[in-house]
């Protein structure tokens, strides 16, 4: 029995003492392994402790796998959850570089379109100036036209006028003058000095106190047949005179007129032409600053939408080159770390060999 006993005990002292060189080869092994860092050195505690918890290094194998195992299968959960992501990133920033593209081609647009608008109401306002001090001036000519028809035929009318009263009295002095002439049997002297007066006031009237007849009438001294005959053949004159200006009188109305129509059609047509320009350059005007107005909104409008499109796809690429970053380092940490478990169970499956 005490045989036995001893037996078994030198059998498990074998072991032990196999167990414990297994254990030190594998912590040797593991000391020189190029890639060391604290992972290394926790593994290695740990592949340790594991040996020495069991009698068999096939246990410690399979713990090892399965940290590996582990290890790949986070990496891969990892790697889809990062295509998600970063996917999902990538989308988002080609959506905001579409539209901020396009936002800074519209801005650009507009700042064209808005420069050029700018423009054209500028000289747009020029030629409504124009056009306004144009029609100024040719209200003011149609106006003077008028007026001066109108004096014109007020002073055709007046000379008319004048004239008929002038011819009756001229004809009613000629008719008394005749009458005395053939009345008076006298031959010096045919009219008497009260009648003189009496007459130089009717020519007065009718001629005006300036008229030479009238001075000569008012100096003439002696009034025989011969010299009463002459002024009756002058007043006959002037009457003859008058009647043929009051006679031509309506064909220059007439002739005027007809130029004042034509004068007044061809003024008149300019300024319809012009009043139509006028119209078409307020209404393009007009419609010229709606579109400004509504591109200076839109520009407004652009102004501030792409500063924060700008600064929101800025955000994204950051976020992208922060999960890539963090996504690279966990990546590389993890493939070290599976390097090194495939290492040590490479160095621990050597013992079972032993």
């Amino acid at each position: 029995m005490k045989q036995v006993i001893f037996l078994i005990l030198l059998i498990a002292l074998s072991r032990q003492t196999s167990l414990s060189s297994k254990v030190d080869a594998v912590m040797a092994q593991m000391d020189k392994m190029a890639n060391k860092n604290e992972f290394s050195k926790q593994l290695a505690g740990l592949i340790e402790l594991k040996m020495l918890q069991s009698s068999y290094v096939e246990e410690v194998l399979k713990e090892i796998k399965v940290i590996r195992d582990q290890l790949i299968a986070d990496q891969t959960i990892e790697d889809q959850e990062f295509a998600k992501k970063i996917g999902q990133l990538n989308v988002e920033i080609e959506i905001l570089e579409i539209q901020t593209e396009k936002l800074a081609k519209e801005l650009q647009r507009l700042n064209q379109q808005i420069a050029d608008l700018n423009e054209d109401i500028s000289k747009l306002i020029g030629t409504q100036q124009s056009q306004e001090k144009q029609l100024s001036t040719l209200n003011s000519k149609e106006e003077d036209i008028r007026n001066q028809y109108k004096l014109e035929i007020d002073s055709i009318s007046q000379r008319t006028t004048n004239n008929i009263k002038s011819i009756d009295g001229l004809n009613e002095m000629i008719v008394k003058l005749q009458q005395a002439v053939f009345a008076e049997q006298s031959k010096t002297t045919i009219l008497s000095q009260q009648h003189t007066k009496q007459y130089v006031d009717q020519l007065s009237n009718s001629l005006g106190p300036n008229h030479p007849i009238t001075a000569l009438v008012s100096v003439t001294t002696k009034f025989d047949v011969p010299t009463v005959t002459r002024i009756i053949q002058l007043l006959e004159n002037i009457r003859d005179q008058r009647i043929q200006e009051n006679a031509g009188a309506d064909e220059y109305v007439t002739k005027i007129t007809q130029s004042y129509q034509i004068t007044l059609k061809e003024v008149t047509e300019v300024r319809e032409r012009l009043s139509a320009d006028y119209s078409r350059t307020i209404v393009t005007l007009k419609r010229r600053n709606e579109e400004n107005t509504l591109s200076t909104k839109s520009r407004n409008q652009i102004q501030k939408d792409l500063p924060i499109a700008l600064d929101l796809l800025q955000q994204y690429r950051n976020e992208r080159e922060i999960v890539q970053s963090n996504y690279n380092l966990r990546t590389a940490k993890r493939e070290n770390e599976v390097k090194i478990i495939t290492q040590a169970y490479t160095i621990v499956a050597q013992q079972v060999k032993v």
